[in-house]
């Protein structure tokens, strides 16, 4: 039984049937001569023993016809084309005429390649051409070359070669500028995710990066699985004579100090021994290195320095509330970087001294910043004016165990004052490890086979070389070297140039603080806003924590999506709050009459035309029966029909002072203002909008019938909610509506929550506008008191709000709080 192209069994008669039909679908005469190969663009051409698509059972240089039976595959599909490459063949061998397209009578694949055999339409000559796609190389086309060496293990081996070749070249730079000394900085990294707790990768690489160029001088890579052994041994087979991936027997964690001696031996083999080797103390690399090379000096990395401090201050952060404030643990790890930086290359006991300084700066003791002349703190500039940017309210701390801990971190910095006086930097190994990365993502597997070790060797050239390395490893394997590749490198180089000129310089520097800063701060912010949403094993203590997840009210603005503006008006029994509603007009079609359950006054009658009969049970409107309901009816009407209404936003003249309480205070007597202010996104007060936006002096007064006649030269009925709610939108519409602001949207809960501080007021803690840009926004004193209670956010809270207390006030506000809880 033999097998088809497509892999299925068929009998020896079919596939010979099948092959003759090829062949006479296949079949090709030599008839005339055709024109030289295309010159290739590079003149290091080899021969290729690649496994690649070998199209060469065609002999170049001859001239072809067609068998007529062929067919028109040709005309679809999609093709890879180089177009410089056709444009060379679009001329007839014969007589020069130019060839078209559509003159092609059929089409011989190779892959990616085809050959295209086009008719010269001269009628003297009428030969048929053979046009390739794409440069030939030995009779292979340079496109499934390519795919070839993609899929294939030998442009892994090939890459491997170069970047070797790279790191020679940058071991002798690095010698070069560094004046003969070798200083490098080392650091490894694992193709597996690790835990903090649990290292298990199969495989892991390390580099030794010069200090001077920045370029990988040697790097290396360990693997404990190889896919071509484990799939033999799988099947009881036996393996195969090929190249192992698996390198390394020993644990995951042992890689590292592995790699870096044997780096460090190639190196010393090539005349470039190690100096000096910067490092972090994550592993036992240093001692492991200095019993092979005893003379090699060792220098802390500066960021793994920092990282070691701050994650003490997170610790501590889980005792001490104040730490968790944002910013907090930022600073005081600043402060010890800044005390280390002043050091460098001082003698230990000159950091000592100004490590000591750190813990009294944070609580308000400045007298050691003075005499050690620590110029990262700004206390001796100005003293009455100095503050605290990034410490609670801009003053120093205060807690005394807090202190303690603090000097305790401060003794085990100077009992290594001599390690920090001259730190290092693995920061080009990090940038190293990143690009890795992004070449053998940690979610894939690569470490089985030679895949990694070109993904790997291919990083080293990047770091190295740019993007230009392409084309060096096209040279490498015989393959055109890719203009637009060349010209697309030359062109990234460029820019990550810029780019890295800007990154350094200092105003980018803050820039890029300041963004940190705004970022963490906006976090921090939301975090106090939501409340707990997110900690391990959350949902075990959620009946414990219930205040904590209730949220604190957003700023209020205008809705950047889909929202509906309803004007509305009340008719009422009299001028007081708690009057009954009469009438209730919304829109352009919703109206309803309320029966009273009190009397209505004879004032409010004379204005409104309204009155009601109780004998009858009948509601009047100029003397007119009309239908009414019971109040509770009413205003379950009204809340259906603002159901209806996408985001609505109730707009009234004077609705601040008179319609907005009134209808919430109905509300909720009737227990439903839970539910009419789920449905209710604020509401708008055009009187207080007419007084800002018009001058009184071009208007008389701000009543609505005065605006109205004024501004519209309308004429109408007042006093009847209907006719006051068709006017009033003409004139919100016309005149007021582009107007409208964020400061002139209000909660609905507005007035509820402004009675609340009263006390407040009282004791004048805050101003009166203070109060009501917060009751603006439904922030009532609870909330006030959920903030200072989530990591002490209450100034935070209040800086969203765009609401500014002193010091001594938010202090006031404080311990006012903590009082009433």
């Amino acid at each position: 039984m033999l097998r088809s192209k497509t892999g299925k069994f068929q009998s020896k008669k079919s596939f010979v049937k099948q092959f003759k039909a090829q062949e006479s679908r296949r079949n090709i005469l030599v008839s005339h001569p055709v024109d030289e190969p295309i010159t290739e663009d590079h003149n290091y051409v080899h021969a290729n023993t690649y496994p690649v698509f070998s199209d060469s059972d065609i002999e170049l240089g001859a001239s072809c016809t067609i068998d007529p039976s062929l067919n028109n595959d040709w005309k679809t599909g999609r093709r890879i084309v180089e177009l410089q490459a056709l444009a060379q063949q679009m001329f007839c061998t014969s007589c020069d005429a130019r060839l078209h397209l559509a003159d092609i009578e059929s089409e011989r694949r190779y892959g990616l390649g085809s050959i295209l055999f086009i008719r010269c339409q001269n009628s003297v000559c009428s030969s048929l051409n053979d046009v390739k796609t794409g440069k030939r190389n030995n009779g292979t086309f340079d496109i499934n070359s390519k795919l070839a060496l993609e899929k294939g293990t030998k442009i892994d081996t090939t890459l491997e070669t170069v970047a070797k070749k790279s790191c020679l070249e940058a071991q002798k730079e690095e010698i070069e500028k560094g004046n003969g000394k070798m200083e490098v900085s080392f650091d490894g990294g694992w193709q597996k995710r690790g835990t903090g707790w649990n290292y298990n990768s199969n495989t892991g690489h390390a580099s030794l990066i010069g200090k001077e160029t920045g370029k990988v001088l040697q790097f290396s890579l360990r693997s404990k699985s190889c896919q071509i052994c484990a799939l033999h041994q799988s099947k009881n087979h036996t393996i195969p004579v090929h190249e192992c991936s698996k390198n390394w027997d020993g644990s995951s964690k042992a890689m590292e100090p592995d790699m870096a001696i044997s780096m460090a031996r190639e190196l010393e083999e090539t005349g470039c021994a190690i100096d000096v080797i910067h490092g972090d103390n994550d592993s036992t690399t240093t001692s492991r290195l200095k019993a092979v090379f005893p003379s090699i000096e060792k220098k802390d990395d500066s960021n793994h320095t920092k990282k070691g401090i701050t994650s003490k201050l997170y610790k501590l952060s889980h005792k001490y509330k104040v730490l968790k404030q944002p910013n907090v643990i930022s600073y005081i790890g600043r402060c010890f970087m800044y005390a280390i930086k002043e050091c460098q290359t001082k003698e230990p006991e000159s950091l000592r001294k100004s490590l000591d300084i750190i813990v009294p700066h944070l609580y308000g003791d400045h007298s050691l910043c003075a005499s050690e002349d620590a110029t990262w703190c700004s206390y001796q500039k100005n003293p009455s004016q100095f503050r605290y940017r990034s410490l609670p309210q801009g003053k120093p701390l205060t807690c005394p165990s807090l202190q303690t801990d603090l000097k305790a971190i401060v003794n085990s910095q100077k009992d290594r004052a001599a390690c920090l006086t001259n730190l290092g930097s693995t920061q080009a190994n990090e940038n190293f490890n990143f690009i890795v990365s992004t070449k053998a993502p940690k979610n894939k597997s690569f470490g089985s086979s030679k895949s990694l070790t070109g993904r790997i060797s291919a990083s080293v050239l990047q770091k190295n070389e740019g993007h230009k390395y392409l084309e060096k490893v096209n040279k490498a394997v015989g393959l055109s070297p890719g203009e637009f590749t060349f010209r697309m490198a030359l062109k990234i180089a460029a820019k990550r140039k810029l780019q890295k000129a800007k990154q350094i310089s200092l105003q980018a520097k803050r820039k890029r603080l300041l963004k940190k800063i705004l970022k963490s701060r906006k976090e921090a912010t939301k975090e106090i806003h939501e409340g707990v949403t997110y900690y391990q094993a959350a949902e075990l203590h959620q009946d414990e924590e219930l205040t904590q997840t209730t949220e604190i009210p957003n700023r209020l603005t205008l809705p950047e999506n889909a929202f509906t503006y309803v004007v509305f008006d009340t008719e009422t029994t009299g001028r007081g709050r708690n009057s009954d509603i009469l009438q209730i007009a919304a829109g352009d079609d919703f109206n309803v009459y309320a029966q009273p359950r009190c009397e209505i006054s004879e004032q409010a009658s004379a204005v409104n035309m309204l009155r009601y009969d109780r004998g009858t049970n009948t509601m009047f409107h100029r003397g007119i029966p009309v239908l009414s309901k019971p109040i509770q009816e009413a205003l379950l009407d009204f809340i259906e029909y603002l159901k209806k209404v996408p985001q609505p936003i109730l707009v009234g003249h004077n609705a601040c002072n008179f319609d907005i309480p009134i209808v919430c205070n109905r509300m909720s007597e009737f227990k439903l203002f839970s539910e009419f202010s789920s449905h209710v996104f604020g509401f708008v007060d055009t009187l207080k909008i007419s007084k800002r936006i018009f001058q009184k002096c071009d208007v008389g007064n701000y009543k609505q019938e005065n605006l109205v006649s004024k501004l519209t030269n309308c004429t109408y009925q007042a006093h009847d909610a209907k006719e006051d709610v068709r006017v009033l939108t003409t004139l919100f519409t016309e005149k007021i509506e582009k107007e409208v602001l964020d400061e002139d949207l209000f909660h609905i809960s507005f007035h509820d929550v402004k009675k609340r501080y009263d006390e407040i007021l009282q004791q004048k803690f805050m101003s009166l506008a203070a109060v009501t840009k917060l009751a603006r926004n439904g922030v009532s004193p609870l909330h006030l008191r959920l903030a200072h209670n989530r990591n002490s956010g209450l100034k935070l809270l209040l800086t969203d709000l765009h609401i500014r207390l002193t010091n001594k006030n938010l202090t006031s506000v404080i311990s006012f709080l903590e009082k009433e809880e």
